[in-house]
């Protein structure tokens, strides 16, 4: 009877044990997947792979790196639509997605310069990341963190084309109702001037190593020097004028915001 009564308190203690830790596990993931406190959880746990750059109520820009053969554990990202901007060129990297019907999905080699699309699920997504290359994956995750119209519109890759290298270039590559995407030139020794609307501020992310003056009004910034992948925030109604020194163009990409930050619930 003893004996009995023994294995009956061990067998109830095992299954304490693991309901306790179903429940962890599944507070736990509650918590990750908390759309308002997931990136600085990132910035910490992941600080190696994700860098928070810049963050406003209208968007959010991080910068990530996958090292060479880098396995990324399990982690969440916000349902914000997103645009990929590519810094490098990379080879394949294969996200292995949580609770998906296609759960593993590989993203093909990307070209710095170019960038991707995504309205992003509607309960934000859980994955793990392995890179199969020998060189390193390096983009932004620009997140619209505006009032989405046309979500399903935000798709799609949208590759870096040659240009005249000695003239100056706008050209607008994506539009919907909810952001506006330009992908702008400044020729060598010459000058870009870019405004923002009344109503609309603008985000200005650079592709290429250059120096660069930058001219408000009648005050001029000292000049700069920026990587792939710094950003300018231009307030509603705010004018600069970017100067190019070098002998190599200067490129950027432009996000117009046209519709309003989302208000927090």
């Amino acid at each position: 009877m003893t004996r009995r009564w023994h294995d009956l308190c061990n067998g109830a203690n095992e299954r304490f044990k693991k309901t306790r830790m179903t429940l962890i596990i599944t507070i736990t993931l509650a918590f990750i997947c908390s759309a308002e406190t997931l990136p600085q959880d990132i910035a910490k746990i992941l600080a190696k792979a994700y860098q928070l750059k810049f963050e406003n109520e209208w968007v959010r820009v991080t910068k990530v790196h996958y090292g060479p053969r880098e396995i990324i554990p399990e982690h969440a990202h916000t349902k914000f639509p997103v645009a990929y901007v590519y810094l490098n060129d990379s080879g394949p990297v294969i996200f292995r997605h949580k609770g998906w019907e296609r759960p593993e999905l590989t993203r093909p080699p990307t070209k710095a310069g170019s960038f991707r699309l995504s309205p992003t699920a509607a309960v934000g997504e859980i994955h793990e990341v392995e890179n199969l290359a020998d060189l390193p994956s390096d983009f932004l995750r620009v997140e619209f963190k505006t009032e989405p119209i046309d979500r399903k519109s935000l798709a799609g890759r949208f590759y870096r084309e040659d240009y005249p290298a000695n003239k100056n270039l706008q050209k607008v590559e994506f539009e919907n109702r909810q952001i506006r995407i330009t992908r702008s030139v400044c020729a060598p020794h010459n000058s870009l001037e870019v405004a923002a609307s009344s109503s609309d501020p603008a985000l200005l992310v650079i592709l290429t190593a250059v120096r660069f003056r930058s001219t408000e009004g009648q005050n001029e910034v000292k000049q700069k020097t920026s990587d792939p992948g710094e950003t300018i925030w231009i307030v509603n109604g705010q004018k600069q004028r970017l100067e190019n020194p070098d002998d190599a163009p200067m490129e950027l990409l432009r996000f117009d915001f046209k519709t309003s930050p989302v208000k927090p619930k």
